[in-house]
């Protein structure tokens, strides 16, 4: 009887693999339009939309730090017609939030790892620092009486700084805001010192002397700011630290369509010209398998663990 069972459940699997996609599919981004990871979502539902001969709809459903749109891609069916843009924040409001409208740890599974932004540490021009080492010393001297921005409490930028701190050993005092634009308008005037920022943030501000750029947290200089020295040539300590963006779909989706998803998206950010696009805006771009990108969350996810951990940082 349960060979039976079985034997008819995988009929039906195969069939709706077979059939997929006949119907359009939706990418739930979990952020107002216009966002690095809506344009990286757009590259991608176009190379699946001229693949499969569907239409790909792009939905930005903001709010509540990403978990509206994570709620939203949960209560949709198990079908592989709804897609959601996970992001750092999916990870750490799993940590940081005891109600959350749906189970991070059952309710999706990974697809890929798609790109990353690496974070810049800019510091207010006033200080008249123009170098990692300086920043290090005036910090440890002043302690307390300096203060970071970040662009939300909890935010993989404020968790970020908080690493830095750790790694480098000095203390600053932390000013969380609602978004990077008030963020980074408040360092440019001085209200706050410093502030570890998306690489795409930075680029205008840093090049019209708004603000000064003084390290990349990547392995390697990017070519949007190529003077811009990494933390390691900069200081001689590695440190690494980035917004990144993959795409989850619902736990339960068919294997075969969630192995299709994972190769044509994978093929879609291979591209050359997907790469380079994404590359103007400052962003890496990866197209890993599903393994791969569970154990770059699973390693990210323990990072912002250890950071809240000695951080103490709480939703307020």
């Amino acid at each position: 009887m349960k060979a039976a069972v079985l034997a008819a459940l995988l009929a039906v699997a195969c069939s709706a693999a077979a059939q997929y996609p006949n119907k359009p599919i939706h990418i739930v981004v979990p952020y107002q339009a216009g966002g690095t990871s809506e344009v990286m979502a757009r590259a991608v539902g176009d190379h699946l939309a001229g693949a499969w001969k569907q239409p790909v709809v792009i939905e930005n459903k903001p709010g509540g730090g990403t978990t509206i749109g994570a709620a939203a891609v949960a209560q949709a069916p198990a079908d592989g017609y709804t897609l959601f843009v996970n992001a750092a924040s999916y990870l750490i409001n799993a940590q940081l939030m005891s109600k959350l409208p749906y189970d991070p740890a059952k309710d999706f599974m990974p697809v890929t790892l798609a790109a990353s932004n690496p974070h810049v540490l800019v510091v207010f021009p006033g200080l008249g620092i123009t170098n990692l080492k300086d920043f290090l010393s005036v910090a440890k001297a002043r302690g307390k009486s300096m203060s970071y921005a970040s662009f939300g409490n909890g935010s993989s930028g404020h968790l970020a700084f908080e690493l830095f701190k750790k790694s480098y050993a000095f203390d600053m005092v932390h000013v969380p805001y609602k978004g990077v634009p008030q963020a980074m308008t408040d360092v440019m005037g001085g209200q706050v010192q410093a502030m570890l920022t998306d690489l795409l943030a930075a680029v205008p501000q840093v090049k019209s002397g708004k603000l000064a750029g003084l390290a990349v947290a990547a392995e390697r200089r990017t070519p949007t700011l190529p003077d811009l020295p990494t933390f390691e040539e900069a200081s001689g300590t590695k440190f690494v630290s980035r917004s990144w963006f993959g795409i989850l779909v619902r736990t339960g989706t068919p294997p075969e369509i969630h192995r299709m998803l994972a190769q044509e998206i994978a093929r879609a950010l291979h591209r050359q010209d997907v790469k380079d696009k994404l590359l103007g805006l400052g962003m890496d771009t990866y197209g890993t398998s599903p393994d791969e990108f569970a154990a770059f969350m699973k390693g990210e996810s323990d990072r912002y663990a250890d950071a809240i951990r000695f951080s103490g940082t709480k939703i307020e």
